[in-house]
């Protein structure tokens, strides 16, 4: 068995997590079926957290042969009559090869392909592996920046079954705290829009992360405009300095209001002096 193959390196620096424990279990099976079998597990690093660690050690017991190699010495199969595996040996700092029957490869959990295309329908952020990202990793670990948005199990990252079944149980109970109301207080900070002033260019669309600003067709103007959705709105304000035609403000926080603040701070402070 090979560990680690297409994770842990330059591509995927991330552990796929399950591997470790599932091989360990996978060879005590085997060695429970036919004790005398040989088998060998080329690792990097063993990761049977928790209690896992008791399979690690129950097959070191049981006779499994364990041979750590670097990502820069990857083991090399050759595949004839028989499979042949080149590895080095850090005890014996020399290449040894193993001829095998049969040969298993722990290969990297990845992420869906449509995990892109869904987090661009509802705003939900990634990380650079293509995992969906948390609101926050302690405070928030369900959530999304987006409210009504909750994550678990492998679109979150690479975890054994019953992580997955906890972090399900955590997201439905985050749902049911939305789901018990008969209606939800929003925050009054929102933006709001100008239909006059807006040209339809589809900037404050584009770089709202809650999806909070859509164009809609105005009857009256004949156009598109940016309407603002205030129950999904955050006022985080990144629609309001993206636009080019000064059609979105923040409600309370107007260029002219914010203008009229720094006008009352100039006069308190010349006051003062004088």
């Amino acid at each position: 068995i090979i560990l680690c193959v297409g994770s842990r390196e330059e591509a995927r620096n991330y552990c796929s997590r399950v591997c470790c424990g599932q091989a360990m279990k996978c060879v005590l099976k085997l060695k429970e079926l036919n004790p005398e079998m040989n088998i060998y597990v080329l690792y990097r690093d063993i990761r049977t957290y928790g209690f896992k660690e008791d399979y690690y050690q129950k097959a070191r017991e049981e006779g499994v042969l364990f041979i750590r190699y670097e990502p820069e010495d990857k083991p090399r199969v050759e595949a004839g009559e028989r499979l042949r595996i080149e590895v080095t040996e850090p005890s014996l700092g020399e290449r040894v090869q193993i001829e095998a029957d049969f040969l298993a490869l722990a290969s990297a959990v990845l992420p869906p392909k449509d995990n892109k295309h869904i987090s661009q329908l509802f705003k939900a952020s990634l990380d650079e592996h293509g995992f969906f990202l948390e609101a926050h990793a302690k405070l928030r670990p369900v959530d999304f920046a987006g409210d009504g948005l909750f994550l678990c199990g492998l679109a979150h990252g690479p975890k054994y079954l019953e992580e997955s079944l906890t972090q399900a149980k955590a997201a439905v109970s985050r749902a049911s705290t939305i789901l018990s109301k008969k209606s939800i207080q929003a925050g009054g900070l929102v933006s709001s829009v100008n239909p006059n002033k807006c040209n339809g260019c589809g900037l404050c669309e584009l770089v709202c992360p809650f999806g909070a600003v859509e164009l809609k067709y105005d009857e009256r103007l004949k156009r598109r405009v940016a309407v603002v959705t205030e129950a999904s709105c955050k006022g985080c304000g990144v629609c309001a300095s993206t636009c080019r035609n000064g059609a979105i403000d923040l409600k309370g926080f107007s260029d002219a209001e914010i203008l009229e603040m720094v006008d009352a701070l100039q006069s308190y402070e010349k006051g003062t002096r004088a």
